[in-house]
Order: structure tokens, then sequence, then C-alpha cells
């Protein structure tokens, strides 16, 4: 798929959340699901100073 295509693809979906609340806040919610599980696995790969493992 061409760039320009996508772009236009995400634009029209960026506009859909904008005028759609639910759809927004679904949008928000999945994001903030993908962040939290990539925080937790960062965590364990590092290790969690609070549990003693380093």
């Amino acid at each position: 798929m061409k760039e320009s295509i996508k772009h236009e693809r995400l634009a029209q979906l960026a506009e859909r959340c904008l005028n759609e609340a639910v759809l927004a806040e679904q949008l928000c919610d999945r994001i903030y699901e993908q962040l939290y599980s990539d925080l937790r696995i960062q965590r364990e790969r590092i290790g969690n100073p609070s549990t003693g493992r380093q």
C-alpha cells in the first residue's frame, strides 16, 4: 500500500475518532492497555527493584 493511501486512511480514522466519542474512548483504552503491557514487560526484563531482583 502506498504511503499516501496509508496516510489518507489514518486521517479518515482520526476524523472518525474525533467525531465519535465512544470510538475515541475505545482507542484510548486500547492504547493504555498496550502501554501498560509494555511497561510490565520492561519491568520483567530489567528486574523490579522493589522485589529485590536486579
